[in-house]
């Protein structure tokens, strides 16, 4: 199977047409695909950014003709109707082009709203409701919902795209992969050690997973300067070291600098692929793929885009 090789664009960071010349540098190098976060805010005033997805993606996609992923929370920021919809309008527009990741969410995006931030477990079973709400209207189906969580009343969407999207579940613990494999078409993850890796494929699977739709996120930095390499990926992207479960509960941006004041480069180092050697991202690519990943967005956390950009399109050459 052949793996796919995309490229993440972190719309917490940069402009929205400093994104769009990144992928058309991404499609030149070699790039079969772009996918995006979906945040209100920033992880830190450091990255400066609030680009919204949906408008952006719009544009991205009439941009470069290749496939577009999102990763996404439908449960609190947007009702998972309004989420349908944006996703039915893209995916009719572009056809056969779109899949999207649904994940539980973050307290950063999600308290914007200023209701109860519930725990995981709450927060899992909401997604659930809110993908079963999502798939039917996809469909065509007129929906009638009485859950927990959401209740939609005889709502259908008049503009359905030909071929289904894929809809995905993002998900870091292999508690949650393994939870919402069988109410998902694939996953989506981020890096990880090699054996905790393992770990959470096996559970995704054992969970009823798909195996050929597993995804990977993987967060490095590259620069031909290996310090420099390293002291942009502690300065952009050391909330990395956190955690999964801390991450979703911090509030603003100010907060999240103030829980990694304290952190160090070498702390960052352990938590993302930093190096200035190709052979070494190239090693670490070939491992991703050994573990199963059809699809792997390549998320950089340095500065110089277009730099890493070319570096692995040479990588992808000799692939």
């Amino acid at each position: 199977m052949k793996t796919l090789i995309g490229y993440h664009c972190s719309l917490e960071r940069f402009t929205p047409l400093e994104h769009l010349n990144n992928i058309k540098v991404a499609l030149a190098n070699g790039f079969n695909g772009i996918s995006c976060s979906d945040h209100f805010y920033p992880w830190s005033k450091r990255q400066g950014a609030s680009i919204a997805s949906w408008p952006w993606l719009g544009s991205a996609m009439n941009t470069v003709d290749l496939p577009f992923g999102v990763i996404t929370s439908p449960t609190e920021r947007c009702h998972p109707v309004i989420i349908a919809q944006y996703i039915a309008t893209l995916a009719s527009m572009y056809s056969g082009r779109l899949w999207v990741a649904f994940g539980s969410g973050q307290l950063l995006n999600e308290h914007i709203t200023n209701r109860h931030w519930p725990v995981k477990s709450e927060r899992n079973e909401r997604l659930k409701e809110a993908i079963y709400i999502i798939r039917n209207l996809l469909q065509g189906k007129t929906v009638n919902y009485e859950g927990k969580y959401f209740q939609v009343y005889d709502t259908k969407l008049y503009t359905i795209p030909s071929i289904q999207p894929k809809l995905l579940v993002a998900a870091l613990s292999k508690e949650s992969a393994h939870e919402l494999a069988e109410c998902s078409d694939g996953i989506i993850t981020v890096i990880k050690p090699l054996k905790e890796q393992q770990e959470f494929i096996y559970a995704y699977q054992q969970g009823g997973g798909n195996k050929e739709s597993m995804y990977l996120q993987a967060i490095m930095a590259y620069d031909k300067d290996q310090k420099k390499a390293e002291y942009e990926a502690w300065y952009n992207w050391r909330h990395a070291v956190l955690g999964a479960k801390l991450q979703a509960e911090i509030r603003t941006p100010d907060d999240f600098d103030s829980a990694v004041e304290s952190i160090t480069p070498e702390q960052t180092n352990k938590v993302i692929r930093v190096s200035s050697d190709p052979n070494e991202h190239l090693e670490w690519l070939n491992e991703d793929k050994s573990c199963g990943f059809s699809q792997i967005y390549i998320q950089d956390v340095s500065n110089d885009q277009a730099e890493t950009i070319k570096m692995y399109g040479k990588i992808l050459l000799q692939q």
